[in-house]
């Protein structure tokens, strides 16, 4: 499994580039592999974004482009499912960077946003931030992209902890 998290410089894949790209790489219930890059998105970071990540225009103006990271996030997610809170999104927008590319990107994905409705559904909100406060997430570093994916991974372990492997395994089809 490939958990991952981008920062963005906007809501759609379509007028917004991806501002930051991380990937905690999981084999065999072990992190196997980290990745982690800001990435240049040839455009200003609003303000508003900066506010929100911390990451400002100095921060990606001597980052990479895309395209430079490309191989090396290909790499890191190489026959992994791709696993993101709120996975249309992150999937989206890496989509289409690819595509800008003319590489095609289509791994399996599991969303945890739908894997936490269907094993809590007791809460009303599953937002990443909801997960971290119920249950005691380690984020030092909200909205950074390898701090938020590394949420997730420690999501899974909980989910772990708390559900025999036919439940978890069901509601992973489902997500």
């Amino acid at each position: 499994m490939a958990f991952v998290d981008i920062e963005t410089t906007g809501g759609s894949p379509a007028s917004s580039r991806v501002l930051e790209v991380a990937v905690v790489r999981v084999e065999s219930g072990r992190v196997a592999r980290t990745y982690q890059s800001l990435v240049q998105p040839d455009e200003a970071v609003p303000g508003w974004i900066t506010a929100l990540t911390g990451i400002g225009n100095g921060d990606v103006a001597a980052a990479p482009r895309f395209e430079a990271v490309g191989p090396e996030l290909t790499a890191a997610l190489e026959g992994a499912v791709f696993v993101a809170h709120n996975v249309w999104f992150d999937f989206g927008f890496l989509r289409m960077e690819f595509e800008r590319l003319g590489v095609a990107f289509r791994p399996p994905l599991l969303c945890t946003v739908r894997l936490s409705r269907r094993l809590f559904p007791q809460y009303s909100s599953h937002k990443l931030a909801d997960l971290i406060a119920r249950h005691g997430l380690a984020a030092p570093a909200r909205h950074r992209a390898l701090e938020d994916a590394a949420c997730l991974w420690q999501f899974l372990q909980v989910c772990l902890r708390e559900f025999d492997l036919d439940t978890l395994e069901g509601a992973m089809k489902l997500s």
